[in-house]
């Protein structure tokens, strides 16, 4: 296999050396039960091994690999997630107390970076599709507003595919954003399965954004904090930058588990990824056919121009036989042990991936003929009072500012007119729905502890209380 930090490991672990080093499980005498086989290639920065921050050999081998096959002019390895690629790209792009475009439906780690640096978002607001209840994404329209007004904007940073698979059009943002001078970055985290089939829409690295993130473990063979940053051939960041804040930011002790992992499963899908996508296509069809023939679920999947769906995120809803997608995706992981990645009020989502079986589809179609048995009945008014706030909230203060200010946690029922202190997150997905220094509008402290009271979790309310800004 050509993959050069794996083959390293087993060439190590195979000449049964006695460290007196770190790691002190001492090649997995010390761990517990299955841990004891990861044990011998749980290794550090040891001769022969390179260094993730400094890589002249296997590491820096495997990283050129990676970026061969993502068509990248640099990759760097993430063993801190896509969370860490993302304060990386802005801190290489924004300055401090600069201004940053982003969506406004854009992960919590996108506003923790620019809190740190007291930067200013400027948000674009995508658009929203009132019957299915799902953004689509942003649109050129309102970068091009965006940036009208606000002249100034050091980067530009969009979320593409967002977590419902929906991945807009990017292309003409991008020619615009880099023909003024402006770097355009790209969250794709979800896309990172894009490279490997012409079925997916195309990833940003071919359509020529400055940087982007991937989350290799979302949906490739690849553990659970893989990622992989990318610039693009023709960059706008200054020359290093990009490496530099990965290397400021990232842990000094990677693992080299997890840089195994991102080694292989780059190998697997750039050998027989299309075949791969291409089988898992056809399963998809199948289930499709299946799920038509199934009375109060249906497959959502938004038609709408300048957008692209990913055939492999499955989202459902349960709306017609009256089931919440909290309440099906609780039927279904309690009485049928069918896990599906998330839930919002309407929606269940699946994500599947080439190693999903034809028998795996068969249990999720029983799972789901059965959960549609537990419904209310035909859709009423009881699943359409769960309403988003259709306004942002009021911005009070930098969000920056908002976070280093004196804080108190109060009830989320007496939040209403308070300055938030910290995001307020359902997660997943991980998007706030107030950010640092803006105003929790009663509305908003309604809509949060609804989402609660349907079975939903919101990262940034602990015991029914809400971090404000003291007055």
């Amino acid at each position: 296999m050509n993959t050069p930090i794996y083959n390293m490991l087993l060439k190590y672990s195979g000449k049964r050396p006695l460290p007196f080093h770190m790691p002190g499980h001492v090649m997995g005498r010390g761990l517990a039960a299955f841990l004891t086989s990861a044990g011998p290639f749980d290794i550090t920065e040891i001769p022969g091994s390179d260094s993730l921050h400094d890589p002249d050999g296997v590491i820096k081998d495997a990283q050129d690999l990676a970026a061969r096959a993502f068509g990248a002019r640099n990759t760097y390895f993430s063993v801190n997630g896509s969370t860490i690629g993302v304060h990386a790209m802005i801190h290489a792009a924004v300055k401090p107390g600069g201004k940053i475009l982003i969506n406004r439906d854009a992960h919590t780690s996108v506003i923790n970076a620019i809190s740190l640096l007291k930067a200013e978002p400027v948000f674009v607001i995508p658009d929203y599709d009132e019957k299915l209840h799902l953004t689509l994404g942003c649109r050129k329209a309102g970068l091009e507003s965006a940036m009208s007004r606000h002249q100034d904007i050091d980067a530009v940073l969009i979320t593409r595919p967002n977590y419902y698979g929906i991945a807009a059009d990017v292309k003409d943002m991008i020619r615009i954003s880099r023909s003024r001078g402006i770097p355009f970055l790209v969250d794709e985290a979800h896309g990172a399965h894009y490279a490997f089939s012409c079925l997916f829409p195309r990833p940003v690295m071919e359509l020529g954004a400055d940087a982007c993130v991937q989350s290799l473990h979302k949906t490739l063979p690849a553990l659970t904090q893989t990622a992989l940053v990318h610039e693009g051939a023709s960059s706008h960041l200054e020359p290093g930058s990009l490496f530099k804040y990965m290397s400021m930011l990232q842990t000094t002790s990677p693992s080299y588990i997890l840089m195994a992992s991102i080694d292989i499963a780059r190998e697997i899908m750039e050998k027989r990824g299309a075949e791969l996508y291409d089988a898992l296509y056809e399963r998809i069809r199948a289930f499709d056919r299946e799920l038509s023939g199934i009375a109060g679920v249906k497959r959502i999947r938004p038609d709408a121009p300048g957008i692209e769906t990913d055939f492999s995120r499955i989202v459902l809803s349960f709306e017609e036989c009256g089931l919440s997608g909290f309440e099906a995706e609780r039927i279904l992981r309690e009485s049928f042990g069918i896990v599906a990645e998330m839930a919002d009020y309407y929606h269940v989502v699946f994500i599947t991936t080439p190693f999903h079986t034809d028998d795996d589809f068969v249990a999720l179609i029983n799972a789901i003929r059965e959960t549609v048995r537990h419904g209310y009945g035909p859709v009423d008014d009881r699943l359409s009072f769960v309403r988003a706030p259709v306004t942002l909230p009021e911005k009070a203060m930098n969000p920056g500012d908002a976070v280093l200010k004196p804080s108190e946690r109060i009830p989320l029922e007496k939040a209403g007119g308070r300055i938030s202190a910290a995001s307020v997150t359902p997660y997943p997905p991980g998007i706030p729905l107030v950010y640092p220094g803006e105003v929790i509008s009663k509305e908003l402290a309604g809509y949060l502890a609804e989402i609660q009271r349907s079975g939903g979790r919101v990262h940034g309310i602990m015991d029914g209380r809400v971090q404000v800004v003291k007055p």
